[in-house]
């Protein structure tokens, strides 16, 4: 082949691949998201990420047919697999959020910038489109707030009877005349944080 063919057979190659898809949020292009990080302090400490939901895909070849679209993150490998067929003129929804891999409708990303690439399935025109590229620059809003215990739990057990719930030797009757006592704190979340136990012994044979 001759050096001028190659080059723009490299040319229509390079064109071909560059084919570039949106995302759309209230069906209005977007190429950059900000994901908000609530960074928890107080009892209860962590960090939790609210997912943005309600996007979705737009390619250059239009939604038809039995057609599904598969948006990959070149970056963390997470992917969607999505509708895209006829009666739509976008694809199925789906959520973003912060992380490494992907389930269901939701799709992986991580700050800054993310290239992703998209294949339409089962396309109704062959000569269109069927593959290409996304961006999509992603920021972070970092927020502080104080996380307070739900609720506290109590129990006391005879020493060694922590795991028998059903049939626990009342405390007035411990062998080795002496209990345990343990308090956990419930968080918001439903997370249980252990906050601390003590053994009590009796002096006497009576209480």
């Amino acid at each position: 082949m001759e050096p001028l063919s190659l080059m723009a057979a490299a040319l229509v190659a390079q064109a071909e691949a560059s084919v570039e898809g949106e995302f759309l949020q209230y069906r209005q292009p977007i190429t950059h998201l900000t994901l908000v990080r609530t960074i928890f302090q107080g009892d209860c400490p962590g960090e939790s990420v609210t997912p943005i939901e309600n996007l979705s895909f737009l390619a250059p070849t239009p939604p038809g047919g039995r057609q599904r679209i598969v948006v990959r993150n070149q970056r963390t490998g997470g992917f969607t697999n999505r509708e895209y067929n006829e009666g739509r003129n976008r694809s199925e929804s789906f959520w973003i959020s912060i992380g490494n891999q992907q389930h269901g409708s939701f799709l992986a990303v991580q700050p800054g910038e993310n290239r992703f690439t998209w294949s339409v399935q089962k396309p109704v025109d062959s000569s269109l489109p069927t593959e290409g590229e996304a961006w999509l620059e992603i920021s972070v809003d970092e927020r502080t707030r104080y996380r307070d215990f739900r609720s506290i739990n109590e129990d006391a057990y005879c020493t060694g009877e922590k795991y028998n719930t059903w049939n626990r030797t009342p405390l007035d009757r411990c062998p080795g005349r002496s209990y345990v006592e343990e308090r956990e704190g419930v968080c918001p979340d439903g997370t249980k944080v252990q906050m601390g136990r003590r053994t009590i012994y009796r002096r006497y044979s009576s209480w």
